[in-house]
């Protein structure tokens, strides 16, 4: 049996396959709002694993800045507690305490300053001074630049998405605004002719 004759013919792609243009019910500003808002997603897709990262590179570069200028003009320096270190210590390994010092020159001196929590009185510390000698808070720590580069990166690829969706919602604002003046235009001049009022 020869079973050519009886293959169905090829006819048009189905429905779901043909071009969205192709639709006669699209107007022009769907089409319209259809490329913008594909044009916006391709560039949010572009932006967004490049502009946190060189946000979180500026960042992380501005804070190793400082954390090179800290520790060089802080350096550590040995200390006597004079009375037991007050202060909250729940989570926190540094307590305030008053402190005795000698410095470079002989001088000795006093100020307050961190030391390790549950310090008493007596004890012998290591704590941070500036030049001029004075207490002074610990050099920053490149962990701590790195969670800032992070933080910026993710303030960075959030406001991007934000930026992505207020373009959005006024690009189709617009778009809407256009249609409703549109179809009131066209219903001024078809609806006297449906009602029938042109005729009176």
């Amino acid at each position: 049996m020869n079973v050519r004759g009886t293959s169905r013919p090829r006819g048009p792609l189905p429905h779901r396959f043909r071009l969205r243009a192709a639709n006669p019910l699209r107007r022009r500003s769907d089409r319209c709002q259809s490329w913008l808002g594909t044009c916006l997603l391709l560039l949010l897709i572009l932006a967004v694993p490049t502009i946190p990262v060189l946000v979180a590179q500026d960042v992380y570069a501005s804070e190793m800045r400082t954390l090179h200028a800290q520790s060089a003009q802080r350096h550590r320096i040995a200390a006597r507690v004079t009375a037991d270190a007050q202060g909250s210590s729940a989570g926190d390994s540094l307590q305030r305490a008053p402190v005795r010092w000698t410095d470079a020159t002989g001088a000795v001196r006093t100020g307050t300053a961190d030391v390790p929590a549950g310090s008493a009185k007596g004890d012998r510390v290591s704590i941070w001074v500036d030049r001029a000698g004075r207490p002074a808070k610990p050099p920053m720590r490149r962990e701590e630049a790195l969670t800032a580069g992070w933080f910026a990166a993710c303030l960075a690829g959030a406001g991007l998405v934000l930026v992505y969706c207020g373009a959005r919602a006024a690009l189709v604002g617009t778009l809407n605004r256009r249609r409703y003046a549109r179809w009131e235009a066209e219903w001024e001049a078809v609806e006297p002719r449906w009602s029938g009022r042109s005729r009176g």
